[in-house]
């Protein structure tokens, strides 16, 4: 099946206006109800594919319907009374299933519903896919936190292929059984819930609680406070993204993007959970340098020890290194964040031949001035803004960063303050 366009305004349109004729219809076509259970989280934290799994359990060949598993999502329909086969709706195969939901009901009082779901354990001979969920949750030891997908349409309007579709005719010339249209817009609003916990499992059913994503436990409002005058991003973390990749950080040949489980690959992609910032076609869209530029009371470092020009872009301290005034070094918290702290040398550090500088580690500020972010719009400038700023974005966006010079990643709300009437 073709992908849907579902930017076609005009086609769903005319769908929401059958839809709605179907549902005020005194004797309208059956209503089937399909669900669709995500495993991605849990496969992702755990490392497994799902296709590997679903050879275990004995499905079909690669080229079967039943064994494309690939996207990590189970589909399943209970409306076996209708068909007692698999369903194709929008080109994706629903298996039959002994699931009954219930609770899926919404008003207006009272709190948000939280429907259950629940699986009943009959025997899972040709349910390949209801075999591969029972494996998953004898494998996970429960399947908590997987989203729940609730989608309903009218069996008229379930795809071609439900009706003795003969691939080698054309689209007009199938012949459907009277007063069936397949549409794949007429569909109800999709309900998407969590699994939240087990609520009953005994040698007979096994039933689960969702809640929607506003009545997860632990979610809480506001995600984020609106401040006017000062940033929230955590400088050089996500957000603020000023922050360039190590060279070891790239791999040897172009493109010189690692793969994201690879050992070296940026610390800060990895934290904000993307392979890339915006949409280069060959780095990581992350500044080509983002040297150390002001202390928290936006004072220019290199005016405060007198140096022009900061030497390098910045080493790793070392114990044993002897280090010159304008020695630029980091530190890396790795128990927490994987931020570099950087620091710049304001007073030579010269040591003897095994002589260890512990005592002369950033950041004393006898020795060291640290590269701090006041959070202020002035401090966002020093280091992004096109005349004064210190990143280099480089200039081609192929390779250069995804932010461009000028371009202030400001994590506050200007607009936001509060204007004094006279």
């Amino acid at each position: 099946m073709p992908d849907i366009p579902y930017n076609d305004q005009k086609r769903a349109k005319s769908s929401i206006k059958s839809l709605n004729f179907e549902l005020s219809n005194l004797n309208p076509s059956n209503l089937i109800t399909l669900f669709e259970i995500d495993l991605n989280n849990l496969l992702k934290n755990s490392g497994i594919n799902l296709q590997s799994e679903a050879t275990q359990v004995g499905m079909g060949t690669s080229g079967s319907v039943n064994s494309n598993v690939n996207d990590g999502i189970l589909r399943f329909h209970n409306n076996t009374k209708v068909l007692n086969s698999f369903i194709m709706w929008r080109g994706k195969p629903y298996f039959p299933a002994p699931i009954q939901a219930e609770g899926f009901e919404s008003t207006t009082k009272g709190t948000l519903p939280q429907p259950t779901l629940t699986i009943a354990s009959q025997s899972e001979t040709g349910t390949d896919q209801l075999a591969l969920l029972k494996h998953q949750i004898r494998e996970f030891g429960d399947i908590i936190g997987s989203k729940v997908t609730r989608r309903r349409t009218f069996a008229k309007y379930l795809d071609r292929q439900n009706f003795a579709y003969n691939a080698s005719l054309s689209e007009k010339a199938q012949q459907l059984p009277q007063g069936y249209e397949p549409d794949p817009y007429a569909q109800l609003p999709e309900d998407v819930y969590f699994i939240e916990r087990k609520q009953t499992e005994n040698k007979n059913v096994i039933t689960y609680q969702l809640s929607s994503v506003l009545d997860t436990e632990g979610t809480k409002l506001p995600k984020r406070v609106i401040v006017s005058d000062k940033c929230v991003w955590q400088y050089r973390g996500i957000g603020c993204w000023y922050q360039h990749a190590e060279e070891k950080e790239k791999a040897a040949s172009s493109p010189y993007r690692l793969d994201y489980d690879d050992p070296n690959f940026p610390p800060i992609l990895k934290k904000a959970e993307i392979s890339k910032l915006g949409n280069p076609t060959q780095n990581y869209g992350l500044p080509v340098t983002a040297r150390p530029v002001a202390n928290d009371k936006d004072e220019r470092i290199d005016s405060l020890i007198g140096y022009p020009t900061l030497l390098g872009t910045g080493a790793e301290w070392n114990a044993s290194t002897s280090y010159k005034v304008g020695d630029v070094v980091y530190i890396i918290n790795r128990d927490a964040d994987n931020i570099k702290y950087y620091f710049v040398c304001k007073k030579e550090i010269s040591l003897a031949a095994d002589e260890k500088g512990t005592a002369f580690a950033p950041p004393k500020s006898e020795y060291w001035i640290a590269d701090e972010c006041s959070k202020s719009l002035t401090g966002c400038r020093l280091r992004w803004g096109s005349s004064k700023g210190s990143v280099n974005a480089g200039s081609n966006s192929s390779v250069g960063c995804s932010i461009r010079k000028g371009e202030l990643p400001f994590g506050g709300f200007p607009a936001a303050r509060k204007i004094q009437n006279s």
